[in-house]
């Protein structure tokens, strides 16, 4: 048998280096927080602040913007300034009629306008007009597709355009002018924009390209939050689905005749610029129905008949 005396010492041993070594593990502790500007370690999910912790917030999800305005009240987009306009020469289709606007003293107007057409009398043979009087005035506009809209003051021709970005869209109701002192027949209507003589960089084309991918992604989800914001309206309901239907032919209307347009698609991107600022203006301030539009969604009357006896 084994004397039980003789474990004494091993035992003794290992007391003793358990209590070294508690001894200089605490040493150490406090040889560390005696440092200077010694940071205690911080527990995971908080952040140092000089010699403290201080608990890291929870983050939140941000809330996703929705066409109720979730985030808060929509904003309507800010319309292309007359700035990116004013001073430069605008071609029709970037090839025909020429205008150039100014803005002295910070008002917009026409410095110059050549009008090309077909002679009235002579049928085959072209025209061109150097309209007299210049500068023409402006006179601004409403317009609730967001756009700066202006009349041109023009009695022989008289039309509107749209500031688009570098860029004016002309809309005359009357279609062509007749200018009979000048025996020609102008038509105003269109893309007023680069000429096509600048429209040569492939590399430029594939930045309009991808642009107007980017453009039309937002025209659609537009479209579509403005359709659920008035989806329990039946008269805007109507108006939206018909503009929306209508915007592509419209705009191939507008630039099928553009310089360049199956390479570079210049006027197609600008045409399209401008309807998703008109989307994200209807948004912001709401729908405004045309005059008689609500009136030819009612119901007609009925009309009086004899009574039954």
């Amino acid at each position: 048998m084994s004397n039980p005396g003789s474990h004494r010492p091993h035992w003794r041993r290992a007391a003793v280096l358990a209590t070294l070594l508690a001894l200089s593990t605490s040493s150490a502790a406090r040889a560390q927080l005696a440092l200077p500007g010694a940071v205690a370690p911080a527990e995971e999910g908080s952040v140092a602040v000089g010699v403290e912790t201080q608990a890291k917030p929870a983050q939140k999800k941000r809330p996703r913007a929705s066409s109720e305005g979730a985030s808060g009240p929509a904003i309507a987009p800010k319309p292309p300034s007359e700035d990116s306009v004013a001073g430069k020469q605008l071609w029709l289709d970037g090839s025909r009629s020429l205008i150039e606007l100014q803005r002295p003293a910070g008002e917009l107007q026409v410095a110059k306008l050549t009008l090309s057409g077909d002679s009235i009398t002579r049928s085959g043979e072209s025209c061109r007009v150097d309209v007299a009087g210049t500068p023409l005035k402006l006179s601004p506009r409403e317009n609730q597709g967001g756009l700066r809209r202006y009349q041109v003051d023009f009695p022989a021709c008289p039309f509107t355009l749209e500031v688009l970005d570098g860029a004016v869209l002309v809309v005359n109701e009357g279609g062509a002018c007749e200018l009979k002192a000048a025996d020609c027949r102008a038509d105003p209507n269109g893309l007023w924009g680069v000429p096509g003589a600048e429209l040569t960089d492939p590399k430029r084309a594939a930045e309009m390209l991808n642009q107007r991918a980017r453009v039309e992604k937002t025209v659609r989800a537009d479209f579509q939050a403005l359709y659920d914001k008035n989806k329990t309206d039946k008269i805007v309901r109507k108006l939206l689905v018909r503009e929306q239907a209508g915007f592509s032919s419209r705009r191939e209307e507008i630039c099928r005749s553009y310089a360049q347009e199956s390479d570079f698609g210049y006027c197609a991107l600008r045409v399209t610029e401008a309807r998703a600022l008109t989307l994200g203006t209807q948004l912001a301030t709401g729908v405004k129905l045309p005059a008689n539009l609500a009136a030819d969604d009612q119901p007609a009357p009925r009309k009086p008949g004899r009574s039954k006896r």
